[in-house]
């Protein structure tokens, strides 16, 4: 029986992989919308798979770029952290910071967008405002304690004491 269970996420993962591989193997061809949608179904499909879902979406807005396509307004949740996290990984921290407070106010204990605030905050300079942010992450999913110790995002706040009492192991 823990096998089957077991088994579940490995075949998730193994799914998630074959999605990314195919989108790769579409850019490397340079069919843009074949790989966009490939992306796209990543993106959607996989959330759990967090750094794929990353890299997914910069490779998204390479594939946007790519086709010259302007990204229209974005409407709901989703849209909106995707294009925070967009944003973010371009280094318009202020924008990305107003995109993802939209998304916080339509779902304000998602712990992804909590986590992407903080991490933008963080970049931005604002460092109460990212541990206040993290701190919520944190309350709402302990995982995003280990990612916060590894995530270059938090550099800058790193030694803060704020920082190292939040992300220390709980006993």
């Amino acid at each position: 029986m823990a096998e089957k269970r077991a088994a579940a996420p490995d075949r998730r993962h193994a799914q998630a992989l074959e999605l990314f591989e195919k989108a790769v193997k579409a850019l490397g061809r340079k069919d843009f919308e074949r790989a966009a949608d490939l992306l796209d179904a990543l993106i959607d499909s996989h959330p759990d798979e967090r750094d794929l879902v990353e890299r997914a979406r910069a490779y998204r807005a390479f594939t946007d770029r790519a086709l010259g396509k302007r990204r229209p307004k974005p409407r709901g949740f989703h849209e909106l952290l995707n294009y925070g996290v967009y944003l973010h990984n371009r280094g318009e921290f202020p924008d990305a910071i107003k995109t993802l407070q939209q998304a916080a106010e339509i779902h304000p204990r998602n712990e992804h967008v909590l986590y992407c605030l903080a991490a933008a905050f963080a970049r931005a300079g604002d460092p109460s405002a990212a541990i206040k942010s993290l701190k919520s992450a944190i309350a709402v999913s302990p995982a995003n304690r280990a990612q916060a110790r590894g995530d270059s995002d938090f550099d800058s706040i790193r030694a803060r004491a704020e920082f190292v009492a939040l992300v220390r192991q709980a006993s």
